[in-house]
């Protein structure tokens, strides 16, 4: 299917650390200012507010049943529900700003056999609540039941949890990499990671839309905690940043429009690149692993003739977009 053409910001380049030469001190201007603010402190923020308010106590894990998970499962459910359900509304039911920023000019699809129900929303609304909600509750619940035994190391510092909550995002950018990586290769692709590539015109709701065994790979970041001091918060933030951030970076948006006057970031046009063109930008930007790897794509012309060079040396491609035209 050939790309409906929208709107492409302008080519990105890697974080000021990873530059020639570097810029650490740049580097951390960047960070606060262009990776945490806003969305990544909104995702600690929310997550702080699920696991004070909306999460049972540690005790309650003490001994684990489905009950308990099931507890999260609706948390869960709910969350998702308000924050990606109140995004498609406002984007693609409301369609508030239309297509400005949109970077396909076509909305999401209505009569495609390809997805479950033949629509694309409810498609990912099923993966999205059934399978991506219960994975995470089961990994929340069983990293809270060995917590709650004393069977792997915690922080009890509230300094310490909240410098191995920002230290979480680099953690995540090689987690997130290596897994999709894996995914990428036969027969995980076929078996799984095909069913979220259906969406190439991406949606809030196609976030998470997963196979279930893509779900146990992506959701699996906690397990990191078994072996690296953590604590129940930040098995918390993992599954709300895990399951919340991918909706506004799939949202196929590049910006929110607030009023008339102003806009704010919204989505993540290096992964936007990955859904278009396949076998570019498996990682994320704030850890450069593309760039290290050679599937480096900023959104250039250049950068586009170079995939195609590639695509030319490997002659058969699993999937992606079948659009060449440049960017």
């Amino acid at each position: 299917m050939q790309r409906t053409k929208g709107y492409d910001p302008e080519p990105m380049s890697v974080p000021p650390l990873f530059q020639s030469p570097s810029r650490p001190v740049a580097m951390l201007r960047w960070f606060l200012a262009k990776y945490l603010w806003p969305q990544s402190l909104l995702w600690i923020g929310l997550a702080a507010v699920v696991y004070h308010f909306a999460t049972p106590g540690l005790s309650r894990f003490a001994t684990l049943g489905i009950d308990d998970v099931g507890v999260l499962w609706l948390r869960n459910a709910a969350l998702m529900l308000v924050v990606i359900g109140g995004q498609h509304w406002w984007l693609h039911i409301r369609k508030s700003q239309g297509v400005d920023f949109k970077y396909e000019a076509r909305w999401l699809a209505t009569n495609r056999t390809s997805f479950l129900f033949n629509n694309q929303t409810r498609d990912n609304m099923f993966f999205t609540l059934v399978s991506g909600g219960l994975v995470a509750a089961v990994y929340e619940s069983v990293m809270f039941r060995l917590y709650a035994a004393e069977s792997i190391p915690q922080l009890s510092s509230l300094w310490a949890i909240a410098v191995m909550t920002i230290a979480t995002f680099w953690i995540e950018g090689v987690h997130f990499y290596a897994n999709h990586r894996l995914l990428h290769v036969d027969p995980l692709y076929k078996w799984a990671h095909a069913l979220h590539h259906r969406n190439v015109n991406t949606g809030p709701w196609s976030g998470i839309s997963m196979h279930p065994i893509e779900h146990v790979l992506y959701l699996s970041l906690p397990l990191v905690f078994l072996v690296v001091p953590g604590s129940p918060f930040i098995i918390t933030f993992c599954m709300v940043y895990l399951m919340i951030s991918p909706s506004p970076s799939h949202s196929g948006f590049d910006r929110f429009k607030l009023g008339e006057a102003g806009n704010v970031h919204g989505g993540d046009y290096f992964h936007n690149l990955h859904h278009r063109y396949f076998e570019v930008n498996y990682g994320m930007l704030l850890l450069p692993l593309d760039k290290w790897f050679g599937t480096f794509h900023d959104g250039s012309v250049e950068a586009h003739e170079q995939m195609k060079d590639r695509r030319r040396s490997i002659p058969d491609q699993q999937g992606g977009e079948l659009d060449d035209s440049p960017v």
